[in-house]
């Protein structure tokens, strides 16, 4: 005869403890004193106890689950809003599931399917593409979601994107004050709305100032946007500046010009994409754009909370602006005069400057975008 498995009254008998106070403890329901908290997992890990979601979800009517789609895992900008959800998910009891779409619609059809065989309390899809995954017009009515990221069809959900032009923009026009006139653009997909938005910016602050604009597409792979940049380096005169579009074609740029032993900034001058430790961890520190990944995450979670309590609003389209980071890896040009006016900065520590620091969204109540 197999052994009869323990339940949450047996946990309970051992720990000295109310069933309350086990639901509570691992289920994250309510707040526990680290002490009582640790003899409840003592006294689970024990009898071998494991929390049963599904009965637990058929016993309240509403799971505690939150499902999470995104393109990339390897993506440090993914992670980074996954982390920031998770610990936005917690105070209420939710946990969180992930799921990697690899870039594959047809993998992502598949695990959005997974995820929402959960029934769960709410949905947040970065899709792998711009064009909208059949299960959000199909299950909006019965999961609240939040797309982000990509722009896909605004208006079906909340979405929560940053102002990718002036992404583009901040980055050329710090370039262009400091005298470059010759700039390379490294986007990652241009079959991205999102990414082509960041080219035009950058391109149109550099073309005011009667700059030269070149762009070479790195793809999703460091290593080969290496090849392909050093590649394109070898047949082309080169550019004072490169403008890096993503996290990945940041990486992809230094990489190739570690192998190719360009000196940073003397040779050429980087501005990377998505600030992250270690940027400044190097010998010559990384200017980049730096998105608000704390608010985009916060942003996400106010629309799933205030969904899953019943508002029955129209999907807004919430934008938030980023910030540039400067630090060393751009120079001025010899002859040319940097610009005097620095109202738009402020002051950051040694060596660094922000411009842009304070995130600003932009809402409407009926749908649409405000800046």
């Amino acid at each position: 005869m197999s052994r009869q498995e323990a339940s949450i009254k047996d946990v309970a008998a051992r720990a000295g403890v109310s069933t309350a106070t086990v639901s509570n403890v691992l289920n994250g329901t309510k707040p526990v004193s680290p002490a009582m908290a640790r003899k409840v997992r003592k006294a689970a890990d024990e009898l071998g106890y494991r929390v049963n979601r599904v009965a637990s979800q058929l016993r309240s009517g509403k799971a505690r689950v939150v499902g999470v789609i995104v393109p990339d895992l390897s993506d440090p900008f993914f992670t980074s809003i996954i982390t920031e959800l998770e610990g936005l998910a917690r105070p209420g009891g939710y946990e969180i599931i992930v799921a990697n779409s690899n870039n594959d619609t047809q993998i992502e059809h598949g695990r959005l399917d997974a995820l929402l065989a959960w029934r769960p309390a709410a949905m947040v899809i970065i899709p792998c593409t711009d064009t909208l995954p059949p299960h959000v017009r199909e299950e909006r009515a019965e999961v609240p979601m939040a797309l982000a990221d990509r722009v896909a069809d605004t208006g079906v959900v909340d979405t929560v994107l940053i102002d990718n032009k002036d992404a583009g923009k901040i980055a050329a026009r710090y370039l262009t004050d400091i005298g470059h006139r010759d700039v390379l653009l490294a986007p990652s997909d241009l079959n991205l709305v999102a990414i082509r938005q960041r080219c035009e910016g950058a391109e149109s602050a550099i073309r005011r100032v009667g700059g030269r604009v070149r762009q070479v597409e790195l793809g999703s792979e460091p290593n080969k946007g290496a090849k392909t940049l050093t590649h394109w380096l070898e047949r082309n005169d080169w550019p004072t500046a490169i403008i890096a579009m993503t996290d990945i074609t940041t990486l992809g740029v230094l990489t190739s010009m570690a192998q190719r032993k360009i000196d940073i900034p003397n040779q050429i001058s980087i501005v990377g994409f998505d600030d992250y430790p270690w940027m400044s961890a190097r010998r010559t520190a990384i200017s980049a754009v730096r998105q608000p990944i704390v608010e985009i995450a916060r942003t996400i979670w106010e629309r799933l909370e205030a969904r899953m309590n019943g508002e029955d609003q129209p999907p807004q389209t919430i934008v938030l602006e980023c910030s540039l980071k400067i630090r060393d890896s751009a120079q001025p040009i010899l002859g040319e005069k940097p610009s005097q006016d620095r109202r738009a900065y402020s002051n950051e520590g040694p060596g660094e400057l922000e411009i842009g620091e304070e995130a600003a969204s932009r809402r409407t109540s009926k749908g649409g975008t405000i800046h």
